[in-house]
């Protein structure tokens, strides 16, 4: 389009400006630099300079910024005169970019850049200016050039002067300040300096998102992790693909390495492959970007080695040589020009940094990371004769104990005597053979299961320990029921014949055949599972076999709930807890805490049901407990944290059971612990990492879980959205799930689903298409009986046609006042009076009766909900007649609005004063009825005080300021 004139001209800066930064808004800012001196106006020239230094900086082309700065300085020391006040600031403002623009290519000498430095400092002293951003500057260059004395000097300088309009943004100055910090080892002062940014208190085009980026490690250092998981999910969002914040999606692949979350940096570094490829900023922010990437390369060699695939054609080792060659020989650049090694200095510690966390769960479904070989138990020295045989002493006694650690002390044992040359005892060969029996039968390698464990009995009679050859010949039988072969049960009675041989000196025996046959018994609906069970119990309680004694009452707790006898099942949990304690094997305590906790909580008991689990947790954690399903308990203590009102508390469990979940492969289970987390930080009011997750979670709704699923999700992700002001996705996901909705959902959730999406589509601009979902909402609502729904949807659409109709055209307005219309007759029928007529919109009578409305409530609810929607109704309806200057209708429904809001207060206050107040305004100032406008108000006064409505500052005001004149 050609510009023929300023209006024209400042229409195309201004357009520019709608933009994202990047190439596109460069260009067409240098294109207007060049109008601009076509059409020979120093102002034009001026504003347009300002605009590409802009450009220039947040586009990632900083480097370009001194020569339209220069030329900018020309015009001000040759025409101050032609320089605003607007214009004036803007020009020192933009004169604080040029250190950082300069220092961030290596080709520019420091003498130039110091020249700088000194024309800034005279400038802002001659103009008056607080000298804070020149110290800023200087801190700057001091840090980058690694001259510690004047980096901290510079840098006491730049706090200790006055904030004027010239100082960065607070939020700005808190983040480089913070990273300074870090840098030194004090990532608390950092975080403190950091909070009212992280809280939501400062904010500005960059933040809070890259200050989230920053903060990250230091809380996972600090000791919270739950908090920089936060940062990760609702930063990246925000900084995702956007060149002016090319460093922060650096700081955030750094995070995912340094926390167990490889999987997520590859990613992330996918989604910028082409900034490998192509840099988009300066020398600078690239090496920052290309250090970010390294740190997570050299983490993927180091876990999964070089041959790891990255990218389909790229290894994980290639690509890192690649991407540190790149980096070192911009850090050289650098250095050259320092005349030191500051700069690749701060990279190799930067790229030396260990992991922070072994594992972090970020509620991601990212592909796991696997090692390059599994995990190879360390070596043990030769030890001294003695040493081999405490070694043998302290497995004889875990396994005395029946420890969890027991069969790894006979394996160390085993090593041990094996590296000095000795033999290894025979008990602690078949202890070792049973240990390797019973995991090829969990695993299904039945055959081979068996032998190992017959192995083991032969090994235990050689050691001369009959009873334990009994344990192993007892495992070879349970072996055979689980492989479902027949006559097993006589194994069962062949063990148990030899077992009771042992007795009275040695009940152990019996009491491990005993607890095998009842699990045989339950699995096979035996009839004799109680008298097995009474026998266990008995036998262990006899003997002091207290372990035993405790399971026999959990097995038997098992059955009482499968009876609905909750009580008899709590004594029999609890009893068992306490002989887990009193036999001092509280790891045998896991899993009737685990069942209590189930139990507690549908009794009504979250608190004890929390209490169990996380204490069948930790001792799980302890003893390494293999039999306890880990993320079955994180999900039940997630549900009883949150049954307790809890979310925050419970949303890291939840979490981490999808991370286990995960692992184990059990994507349902995952998918259905993402969606928990997803519903707590939904209602936390955290939509940035609710977005996160459904965004990475929906094509696996979608394609596993079903429509439905995918509509609810995709509903509470533009539900996020729209939160966070993304009208345009928000639009897009709402609409899809109100689309969903017809195929899947009952009639109430599609009104719903397509009030939401017209109001989505209304934000997003998008006003066809916002009128015709609000009409599909209003039919539904209607069908629905849902008046209040329904009338609420019919101002929306008004307002929707009002607002995007040319003032100038009446009919928008006309449409719109219709459709106000509709609304006060749906209200009039919904209290069963005549039916009210709009007419202009104005003379619209609610009538007033006893009558319910279907679908809405009781008769007090259904009064109390038609006078609240009359009177607001009305005063929406002033509102619009006001906005298109339709003064003497809008002047009568504001006076109907507040008539109708009396009865209301003080609940309805806020409402009241603001239908009296344009009342009033519009017969002072609209109507030159001052006089009237003044009695209106007394009178608005006197019932307020009435109705003890004490906000009313406004009004008095008001009434105050008309009295004067």
């Amino acid at each position: 389009m050609e510009i023929r004139d300023d209006a024209g001209f400042f229409a195309a800066l201004d357009a520019n400006e709608e933009l994202p930064y990047g190439k596109a808004r460069t260009a067409r800012a240098e294109e207007l630099v060049v109008v601009a001196e076509r059409m020979g106006d120093d102002e034009n020239l001026a504003w347009a300079l300002l605009r590409l230094i802009t450009a220039y900086n947040y586009g990632g082309e900083s480097p370009r910024t001194p020569v339209p700065l220069s030329r900018l300085l020309k015009l001000w020391d040759e025409h101050p005169e032609g320089f605003d006040e607007q214009l004036t600031h803007h020009l020192f403002w933009d004169l604080k970019w040029v250190t950082s623009s300069l220092l961030s290519v290596p080709e520019v000498p420091l003498t130039a850049i110091r020249g700088y430095l000194a024309d800034m400092e005279r400038r802002y002293r001659t103009a008056g200016h607080s000298p804070r951003p020149v110290h800023q500057s200087r801190f700057y260059l001091a840090r980058h050039v690694g001259a510690d004395a004047e980096t901290t000097e510079a840098f006491d300088a730049w706090l200790a002067a006055d904030r004027d309009r010239l100082a960065d943004c607070d939020a700005c100055e808190r983040r480089e300040q913070a990273r300074w910090l870090i840098a030194q080892g004090r990532d608390g002062d950092a975080l403190e300096l950091l909070a009212p940014t992280l809280d939501g208190e400062l904010t500005c085009a960059e933040e809070p998102q890259v200050s989230l980026a920053t903060s990250m490690l230091p809380l996972v250092r600090a000791g919270d992790p739950d908090r920089a998981r936060a940062h990760h999910l609702r930063g990246y969002r925000s900084v995702r693909g956007k060149v002016s914040t090319y460093a922060a999606v650096a700081e955030h692949i750094e995070f995912c390495a340094l926390t167990g979350n490889e999987g997520r940096g590859i990613e992330i570094l996918a989604e910028h492959r082409a900034w490998l490829e192509r840099p988009q900023s300066d020398p600078s922010d690239h090496s920052d970007f290309l250090a970010g990437v390294a740190v997570l390369l050299r983490r993927l060699v180091a876990v999964a080695g070089p041959e790891l695939v990255v990218f389909e054609d790229t290894s994980a080792g290639a690509l890192r040589d690649t991407v540190e060659r790149e980096l070192f020989e911009i850090t050289a650049r650098f250095d050259a020009r320092n005349g030191n090694d500051a700069v690749s200095s701060r990279v190799r510690r930067r790229l030396a940094a260990v992991p922070v966390a072994t594992s972090l769960p970020l509620g991601l479904r990212s592909a796991r990371v696997a090692a390059a070989t599994e995990p190879v138990a360390p070596r043990i020295a030769v030890p001294a004769a003695a040493d081999v045989e405490e070694l043998r002493a302290h497995a004889q006694e875990l396994d005395t104990q029946g420890h969890p650690d027991s069969e790894a002390a006979w394996r160390d044992y085993a090593a041990a005597a094996r590296e000095r040359g000795q033999d290894v005892d025979a008990f602690a060969l078949a202890a070792i053979e049973e240990a390797d029996g019973v995991e090829l039968v969990e695993e299904g390698e039945f055959a081979a299961g068996i032998a190992a464990l017959t192995r083991a009995a032969a090994g235990y009679l050689a050691a001369d320990a009959p009873g334990r050859a009994v344990g192993a010949e007892v495992r070879v039988a349970m072996a055979r029921f689980r492989a479902e072969e027949a006559d097993t049960i006589e194994l069962f009675d062949a063990a148990r014949d030899k077992a009771a041989k042992f007795l009275p000196g040695d009940a152990a025996p019996l009491a491990l055949v005993l607890h095998h046959r009842v699990i045989v018994a339950l699995a096979s609906e035996a009839e004799d599972v109680d008298d097995v069970l009474t026998e266990l119990h008995d036998l262990g309680r006899e003997y002091g076999l207290r372990h035993r004694q405790a399971a026999a009452l959990h097995i038997r707790a098992e059955r009482a709930l499968q009876q609905d006898r909750t009580a008899d099942a709590l004594a029999d949990l609890s009893a068992a807890i306490t002989l887990c304690g009193e036999a001092e094997r509280p790891w045998l305590a896991c899993r009737p805490l685990f069942l209590r906790s189930q139990v507690r909580m549908q009794s009504g008991d979250p608190a004890g049901a929390e209490a169990d689990m996380r204490a069948a947790l930790e001792k799980a954690a302890f003893y390494a407990e293999p039999q306890l399903p880990v993320g079955h308990a994180l999900t039940m203590l997630a549900n009883a944290l949150g049954a307790q009102e809890r979310a925050e508390d419970a949303l890291p469990f939840a979490l981490e059971a999808a991370h286990v979940f995960d692992d184990e492969g059990d994507a349902e289970m995952a998918a259905a612990c993402r969606r928990g987390a997803v519903s707590m930080l939904f209602g936390l009011g955290r939509d940035a990492e609710a977005a996160a997750i459904l965004e990475e979670l929906l094509p696996e709704i979608e394609a596993q879980h079903g429509a439905e699923h995918a509509m609810h999700e995709r509903w509470a992700l533009g539900m996020c959205l729209r939160r966070l002001g993304d009208a345009r996705d928000a639009a897009k996901h709402l609409s899809m799930a109100a689309e969903a909705a017809t195929k899947v959902a009952d009639r109430a959730t599609q009104a719903e689903l397509a009030v939401a999406a017209a109001h989505a589509l209304d934000d997003a601009g998008m006003a066809p298409q916002a009128q015709a979902a609000f009409g599909r909402a209003i039919e539904l609502l209607r069908a629905e009986g849902d008046v209040r729904e329904t009338v609420r949807a019919l101002r929306a659409k008004a307002w929707n046609i009002a607002g995007n109709t040319d003032r100038e055209d009446p009919s928008g307005v006309d449409r719109a006042l219709a459709l106000f219309g509709e609304a006060l007759r749906e209200l009039a029928g919904a209290g069963g009076g005549a039916d009210s007529g709009a007419g202009s919109g104005a003379d619209a009578d609610v009538g007033s009766g006893d009558g319910s409305a279907s679908g809405v409530g009781s008769g007090d609810d259904v009064a109390a909900m038609i006078a609240v929607e009359t009177a607001g109704t009305h005063h929406q309806l002033a509102h619009l007649l006001a906005r298109a200057d339709r003064l003497h209708p809008a002047l009568d429904a504001a006076d109907r609005a507040a008539t109708a809001y009396v009865p209301l207060l003080p609940e309805e206050g806020d409402g009241y004063v603001d239908a009296v107040q344009l009342a009033a305004r519009i017969e002072a100032f609209g109507l030159e009825q001052r006089q009237t406008a003044v009695t209106r108000l007394t009178a608005a006064l006197s019932a307020c005080a009435a109705a003890d409505f004490q906000a009313v500052q406004d009004l008095r005001a008001l009434r105050n300021e008309l009295a004067k004149n």
